[in-house]
């Protein structure tokens, strides 16, 4: 997401910190040129604003971008913190939780389940950015057809859900047995994340994804 807004007649496309910003001069009507912060702005436009229609209004920019209201950018950047806060607290607790099973008065089978499915959601979804990654400059080889790349990145982002998934039923049956308080809202907090993500995820096909297909 970007903000997009007017100063002084040009238009300015910044990041949702406002550390980055780009300015776009006007060349006619609702057509803007880059103005490059050393030497002169781009010969020709390259953004516009477009006509508004029963979808809403749009801008031209590299790409066609929508305008979404405020309320669900900043819910969408929320979101956003809370998973990544949620994904960076089950890599630090899993060296605790793990050592603690090795220890025979720590250990708690109530809860092990819902240690171990976030842990393996998390490094499900590690392995398909890895995957992603490593494809680099030869992304379209490897992924375009049934190779081990393109078959590894539809396990690792299945797993992800399943395991996400996984974690909520861990939580829910846990309900009924001994469990510390504090291990229940850790546990609450982090698979919801979890669950949101895998959501977002299957709605845009991620989950699953069949890159040769």
């Amino acid at each position: 997401m970007h903000r997009v807004r007017f100063e002084r007649g040009n238009l300015v496309l910044s990041n949702l910190i406002g550390t980055i910003n780009e300015t776009f001069v006007p060349v006619s009507g609702e057509q803007f040129r880059y103005l490059q912060k050393a030497g002169p702005a781009e010969p020709i436009a390259t953004a516009a604003l477009l006509t508004p229609n029963a979808e809403g209004r749009f801008v031209a920019i590299g790409g066609t971008w929508k305008r979404v209201p405020t309320w669900f950018a900043f819910t969408e950047v929320l979101l956003a913190i809370w998973f990544l806060l949620a994904f960076v607290s089950i890599l630090l607790y899993a060296p605790f939780w793990i050592f603690g099973g090795l220890i025979k008065k720590r250990r708690r089978p109530a809860e092990r389940a819902m240690r171990v499915w976030p842990l393996i959601a998390v490094l499900s979804l590690l392995a398909s950015l890895g995957l992603f990654i490593l494809a680099g400059n030869d992304a379209i080889a490897r992924l375009g057809d049934l190779t081990v790349w393109s078959f590894g990145l539809f396990l690792t982002t299945l797993a992800f859900g399943v395991a996400s998934l996984a974690s909520a039923v861990a939580l829910w049956v846990a309900r009924k047995h001994e469990i510390r308080r504090i291990v229940r809202w850790f546990s609450i907090a982090v698979t919801s994340a979890l669950l949101i993500v895998a959501a977002y995820f299957a709605y845009w096909g991620v989950i699953g994804i069949r890159t040769w297909a």
